[in-house]
């Protein structure tokens, strides 16, 4: 199985390139070298101009000075074994039949029947991850997420009913602005704003899981959605500061675990630790802490002092429940 190939390369790209900007209007030879010059290594014009213009390759026709590509169609890359195993292990993904229908699944499997996987979801052992993920075999929620990814492609309003954190129903108007998957707890969640009388009237964090019914909606919204400024806004105001131990590859377990969040980590010579500042958005912070709490020993919150009242709370919650018989008074271990 190759895992290079000369047709990846530069040379092949910067053609591909020239041929679908030739496809239906001719460029100049000066054109041509300034697409090569651009797309390619500073030497690249002196080979490939030559082999373009006097048609050696058979790839231009020349009308008046002007070069048209000889393709009806795009130059496409062919596809790989490498690439062809890789998405047959794709295929195999649990989430698959969320963005493709079965019959699209059908095809696809048809023509990957003698592809074997890149890997099988049995070559992964997974830690420190939450057992009850989304349920991605209901036909319900994958019905539900293709009409919620289809109104975030389109920016159209869905009348969306779902179970609250507290249990509660709640129902209303929302425009789908982003869908994040936490590899965490395996759970889909949509970002989205509520729209009420035609105007923007606050932000919502929707478990995918949890949506009991979508309608169309005859709210609509003709404004701009800007949800880079909504994140900027609902941002912490401080950051979680957490101390990384230099043990049990903790920096890495932290490195991927926090990914998803814009973070500053720096090495702090006298402690041999890590000192990470992690910002998050208001919505995420119970999904932060439990984080954190999964780390164990490994890993210090030194603040914000809320956060870190949290965090003393549902340890201390955790050692009554096991060492006190689940007490209703909280008793907050020594060390």
């Amino acid at each position: 199985m190759e895992f290079f190939s000369e047709i990846y390369g530069c040379y092949y790209n910067v053609v591909a390139k020239i041929l679908d900007e030739t496809t239906k209007n001719g460029k100049t030879e000066a054109e041509i070298a300034d697409i090569i010059n651009s797309s390619a290594f500073s030497e690249s014009a002196f080979y490939i101009l030559p082999k373009l213009i006097s048609g050696e390759w058979n790839l231009l026709r020349n009308e008046d000075k002007s070069y048209f590509s000889m393709l009806e169609n795009e130059a496409r890359l062919p596809v790989t074994r490498l690439q062809k195993s890789w998405l047959a292990a794709l295929l195999a993904d649990k989430r698959i039949k969320l963005f493709l229908s079965d019959k699209q699944i059908e095809r696809l499997n048809e023509y990957f029947a003698d592809t074997e996987p890149l890997f099988n979801a049995e070559d992964f052992y997974y830690f420190d991850v939450f057992a009850d993920g989304d349920p991605y075999d209901s036909e319900d929620y994958q019905n539900y997420f293709r009409e919620v990814l289809q109104a975030y492609k389109s920016k159209q309003t869905l009348t969306i009913s779902f179970d609250g954190g507290k249990g509660n129903r709640i129902s209303g108007h929302f425009i789908p602005c982003r869908i994040k998957y936490s590899s965490k707890d395996d759970k889909f969640r949509i970002y989205a704003v509520r729209i009420r009388y035609g105007k923007i009237a606050t932000t919502a964090v929707i478990n995918m899981a949890r949506i009991s019914n979508i309608e169309p909606s005859k709210e609509v919204f003709d404004g701009y959605v800007d949800m880079d400024r909504y994140f900027k806004f609902s941002r912490c105001e401080e950051p979680v500061v957490i101390e990384i131990s230099n043990e049990r590859n903790a920096l890495e377990r932290c490195m991927l675990h926090f990914a998803n969040y814009e973070k500053h980590t720096e090495y702090d010579d006298e402690t041999d630790k890590y000192i990470c500042h992690i910002y998050y958005n208001k919505a995420d912070e119970t999904e932060l802490l439990i984080r954190v709490l999964s780390f164990g020993p490994v890993i210090k919150v030194l603040g914000p002092a809320q956060f870190l009242e949290q965090v003393k709370f549902r340890v201390a919650r955790q050692y009554n429940l096991l060492f006190l018989g689940g007490s209703e008074t909280i008793v907050h271990p020594a060390n």
